[in-house]
This record gives structure tokens, C-alpha cells and sequence, in this order.
């Protein structure tokens, strides 16, 4: 009998069951129909094995079988398995990916309005602070500008003659 890997299981798993799955769903499958006794070791955690094997396989195989039906909960599917399915979840990622915005401005750009809101409607005084002239070039670099306010309620004060 050939031996059981992580790669089969999940394509076993799938083939029965003819729906995608994530991958916790086809461990407790596996485990449901004993098929983790085939396994000589299992770590801790052999969902997580499972799991980066399956993931593994789809990014450095392009011929791979998996392919990953939905996200958000990761459900994986058999590409031989599905009717065109794939072809529509590609485009809908490639129209995904155009869709997305680039903002024409800079944060600091932004510093202007927020100090003009801060003073006039919270009568706090506001100063930026721009990182970008330091010395800094290390991990702990700042990257963006920012911006500290300061509020002084001397004109709420009442004055208590006695």
C-alpha cells in the first residue's frame, strides 16, 4: 500500500466529498473516516501541516490540482473537479485589483485642514512634526509626518474676585 502524504489526504478528502473545503473542514473529514491512521507520525498540529502543505503546493506548483475556491474562510477546490469555476474567480480578483484606489496625496498634505478643524472648532494650537529630516535610517525610522496639539483653557477660566 502506498503511503498516505498531506497532499493526498486533502485530494482524497475533496474528490469524496465534491464541494470546496477549508482546510479544518478536511481534517475533521480525515479524522471522521480514520483516514489520519494511515499517517506512521503526526505532529501537534497536523491541520497546520496540512494546511501550508496544500498552500505550499499551490504557490510553487503551477500544475498543481488545488486551487483556492474563496477566502475568508479559505476554502480549496480540485481544478479537474469544478466547471469553469476558476476562470471567474480569476477575473473577479484581476477586477478586484483594478478597482483599487491610489490617493493622489500625501498625509502631510492633509496637516493643513486637520490644524485649521483643531483651532477653529477646539481652539487647540497644533504643530507637525516631519521625521523624514532625521538621521534615522534603521528599523525604528518614521515614515510618516506627525502631528501633536496642545489646548491651553486659560480663556475658561473664571476669574473669583474676593
Amino acid at each position: 500500500m502506498e503511503r498516505m502524504t498531506f497532499l493526498k489526504l486533502a485530494d482524497t478528502i475533496l474528490r469524496e466529498e465534491k464541494r470546496p473545503l477549508s482546510i479544518e473542514e478536511i481534517w475533521r473529514i480525515a479524522v471522521e473516516k480514520k483516514y489520519d491512521k494511515e499517517f506512521s507520525k503526526l505532529g501537534k498540529t497536523p491541520w497546520a501541516t496540512l494546511g501550508a502543505r496544500v498552500y505550499v503546493e499551490m504557490q510553487n506548483n503551477q500544475n498543481t490540482n488545488f486551487y483556492k475556491a474563496s477566502s475568508r474562510p479559505s476554502k480549496f477546490f480540485l481544478k479537474d473537479l469544478s466547471n469553469g469555476e476558476i476562470e471567474i474567480e480569476e477575473s473577479t480578483k484581476k477586477e478586484k485589483s483594478k478597482k483599487e484606489d491610489k490617493f493622489e496625496f500625501l498625509e502631510s498634505d492633509l496637516h493643513p485642514f486637520l490644524t485649521y478643524f483643531a483651532n477653529y472648532y477646539l481652539k487647540a494650537y497644533t504643530k507637525t512634526i516631519n521625521h523624514s529630516k532625521s538621521g534615522k535610517k534603521s528599523y525604528g525610522e518614521w515614515v510618516h509626518p506627525d502631528i501633536v496639539g496642545c489646548y491651553f483653557p486659560i480663556e475658561d477660566l473664571e476669574c473669583r474676585g474676593s
